[in-house]
């Protein structure tokens, strides 16, 4: 964005941030989550909040509290996917961030992303940072501590976008500035999923666009005992959609000719689907043959024949997968 100053010379205008917050009954939390981004060293654009349909008062609550310092998004309940894609097309900034409605940011998060902004080249539409879990205990380690990732530049891009989506996802949502012209680009969150839609969205812009990373702690990751599991999901259909945005985000990679290790993970993903789905009582056939979409393995072989077999062979199927990790684990490491 470029502005015409009053020397007439042209001058790059700063990008502008939209803080994004999906939510759904969070009546009691959401408040601090609001508030870390208020008191941010360096404010962002716009606050946004997309209610899902709570039903606990969490619309009201925010607007008594914040009035107009935050702008109010209502819909029916429908889901994640759907309350962060409402939120992106309310969103009038040049990057978007979003915020979980129990987590919350650091001071200087805004700060550090906007001159992250400034140092990657145009074709980086992802900027992560570290991520910190909030315990009873109190703050506990970052993510990059946990995982073994090592940032000593202030900003640095990758050179392969997708080193950091596997075995580890370092590039959460919650800890992440994200170029709206991308998301809307590459239609995210435009499926109706109630998990696994923040996965499936990284690796879309993971195979399109850069990526890049900073050392700070930009987020706090809340997982004290007063939580639920998730603010987001409204019904039991979670693990379905885990397995079903993993499919969706593997294939995309294998279909740009990486196979390896991307169809195996797709595999995996759909014997993961499958065993769900035989729990709800469907029928199997078509949806295991998918597992050979990539290519062929000694394990999707054996988890079709156990498919076809039922409830027995799909039993052998898991105690064998249960007997093998535990010889793995005894294994003496090299």
């Amino acid at each position: 964005m470029c502005s015409l100053g009053c020397d007439g010379y042209v001058r790059q205008s700063p990008m502008k941030i939209s803080a994004l917050i999906p939510t759904y009954n969070r009546r009691k939390f959401v408040p601090r989550a609001i508030q870390s981004i208020l008191a941010q060293t360096v404010p962002v654009d716009e606050i946004i909040v997309v209610d899902d349909g709570s039903t606990d008062g969490t619309a009201e609550e925010i607007e008594r509290v914040f009035g107009g310092r935050v702008r109010m998004v209502r819909q029916e309940n429908q889901g994640v996917s759907a309350a962060r894609r409402r939120a992106v097309l309310e969103a009038e900034g040049d990057w978007v961030a979003f915020l979980d409605s129990d987590d919350e940011w650091t001071p200087d998060r805004n700060a550090v992303f906007l001159q992250a902004i400034e140092k990657v080249p145009a074709s980086v539409a992802w900027i992560f940072g570290n991520l910190q879990k909030v315990t009873d205990q109190g703050l506990g380690n970052t993510q990059y501590e946990e995982y073994g990732l090592h940032l000593v530049e202030a900003v640095h891009v990758f050179e392969d976008p997708l080193s950091v989506q596997h075995p580890i996802q370092f590039g959460m949502l919650q800890s992440s500035v994200i170029k709206r012209e991308a998301l809307l680009r590459l239609n995210c969150f435009s499926e109706d999923f109630r998990k696994g839609e923040d996965i499936l969205a990284e690796y879309q812009v993971a195979c399109r666009y850069g990526l890049a990373g900073v050392p700070d702690v930009v987020t706090r990751f809340y997982r004290t005992s007063d939580l639920s599991e998730s603010s987001l999901t409204a019904d039991a259909s979670i693990i379905v959609d885990y397995y079903r945005a993993r499919m969706e985000a593997f294939s995309l990679v294998a279909r740009t000719g990486r196979r390896r290790p991307w169809g195996e993970l797709y595999a995996e993903a759909v014997r993961g689907l499958c065993q769900e789905r035989f729990r709800r009582g469907e029928r199997l056939r078509r949806l295991s043959l998918q597992q050979f979409r990539y290519g062929v393995s000694w394990k999707s072989i054996t988890f079709f024949c156990a498919a076809m077999l039922g409830p027995g062979g799909l039993g052998l199927w898991r105690k064998a997968a249960s007997l093998r990790r535990v010889v793995l684990c005894r294994l003496p490491s090299a």
